[in-house]
């Protein structure tokens, strides 16, 4: 056979293959580790910013504080001293919340506690001379610092947000990196070494299959790309992006599930807030009224409450409220929601749950509290901190959830009235209006 007709497999270079190998791998990991820096410098800030945002609810609390004691006494010299050594030590910590919002660029907040440094030197004048400027200092200021609470909350959803929409867009860039890696390789790997492509088109399948059905969670869908990439049929490159990808996705979500609870939780006794309540009571009462089911809810206050305030003081106060919030979440099981509704009122939401099961829980409450031993508690009538609670029960008691509530709260009213320390559920208020009206019939 003439030499100028023969013909043989000339193999495809490897070495452009390994240049462009080497250069992608540089471009990825130099592109992982500015990554990681930058999701640092992010999160270090959102986490400043979520910090700031808890001082400042401190910041608050110290502020109202100081307005109560300042509506109670302007007389007592020890009283005044307080107010003095809090109003100081507010001055102080301005200075601090200053610098660290300006290194975190959070400029409305650092020009108000500039400019509010002057108002709580002033406010120390008013004090010590016992003028009624400071209360009225006081009030303008809690307002204002309302809106830059509210700003700095709006900050931290959006810095928590920059960081997962930047993890995001990092997931997807080297998604497409290595898919780009592996339609290169793979097409010099067939001409040269069939027996070791197919592994790769398995993985390039599976990324195609991922793309198309993505979940609506980025946290499910870095759990489906774990369970997709197995370290056995893929480079400890893969993994090791696979893994941080991974590891970043449970921080953010750690994070959001933080975030989340300062808006559902009340800030003084960890227990839900009246708006998440209400949410879950329409929910659960739209189910209860699809399945026929039953739900109940009690309503609680604490008995006396106001005049052991009076008595002992705000600090106090909140101190059994936490107790109180305490013993209320151990004696609730898993399903059920506890909520402080207002002041010294608190709900418990009861899915699934009958009349007689919710009294049950509801005594069993009302008897470990009456036991429980609270500071100053002796002075009381009955030398006993209390509570009473009115139960009622969808679909027996209600028609929706609002009636639900105006039930209950009705039973808690009629407990209140008739010596409290009692659980009343609405059928029994039901029962004495039904007699009081069969008797009023009779006389007449």
């Amino acid at each position: 056979m003439p030499e100028s007709t023969k013909t043989s497999f000339q193999p495809i270079s490897l070495k452009p293959t390994i240049y462009a190998g080497v250069l992608f791998a540089f471009l990825l990991f130099g592109g992982t580790a500015g990554f990681i820096v930058y999701e640092g410098k992010l999160q270090k800030r959102a986490d400043e910013v979520q910090m700031i945002y808890k001082d400042l609810l401190d910041f608050r609390s110290t502020l109202t504080l100081i307005d109560q004691q300042l509506s109670v006494t302007h007389e007592r010299p020890e009283v005044l001293n307080e107010i003095i050594r809090n109003t100081k030590l507010l001055q102080f910590r301005s200075i601090n919340f200053q610098d660290r919002a300006e290194k975190n660029r959070m400029h409305d907040l650092a020009s108000w506690m500039k400019s509010n440094q002057l108002v709580l030197e002033k406010m120390i004048v008013d004090i010590e001379m016992k003028r009624v400027e400071a209360g009225n200092r006081i009030s303008l200021m809690i307002l204002e610092l309302d809106d830059i609470i509210l700003n700095t909350a709006i900050d931290v959803r959006l810095s928590s947000g920059k960081v997962y929409d930047t993890v995001q867009l990092f997931f997807f860039i080297v998604l497409a990196v290595l898919v780009v890696i592996i339609i290169s390789a793979g097409w010099v790997i067939v001409s040269n070494y069939r027996q070791t492509v197919m592994p790769l088109n398995q993985l390039a399948e599976k990324l195609r299959m991922l793309n198309e059905e993505l979940p609506e969670s980025f946290h499910d869908t870095a759990e489906e790309v774990k369970k997709s990439i197995r370290p056995e049929e893929f480079s400890n490159d893969v993994n090791e992006i696979t893994d941080s990808i991974v590891r970043f996705c449970q921080n953010i979500e750690l994070k959001n599930k933080k975030l989340d609870e300062l808006f559902i939780k009340d800030e003084k006794t960890n227990l839900y807030n009246y708006r998440h309540f209400k949410d879950h009571l329409i929910v659960d009462v739209a189910r209860a009224k699809r399945y026929n089911e039953s739900i109940s809810m009690t309503m609680i206050d604490i008995d006396r409450f106001k005049a052991y305030n009076d008595a002992n003081g705000h600090v106090a106060g909140d101190i059994v409220l936490e107790r109180m919030a305490r013993i209320i979440r151990e004696e609730c099981r898993e399903a059920d929601i506890p909520a402080r509704f207002g002041g010294e009122e608190f709900a418990i939401l009861f899915p699934r749950t009958n009349s007689r099961k919710a009294i049950e829980i509801v005594d069993r409450l009302r008897k470990i509290i009456a036991a429980e031993p609270f500071y100053h508690e002796k002075a009381l009538p009955g030398g006993q901190l209390t509570i009473s609670a009115g139960i009622a029960t969808y679909p027996d008691d209600a028609v929706d959830w609002y009636s639900l509530i105006n039930k209950a709260d009705k039973a808690l009213y009629r407990a209140k009235q008739t010596g409290r320390n009692k659980v009343v559920h609405f059928r029994e208020v039901e029962r004495e209006e039904e007699g009081e009206s069969v008797q009023k019939n009779g006389e007449e």
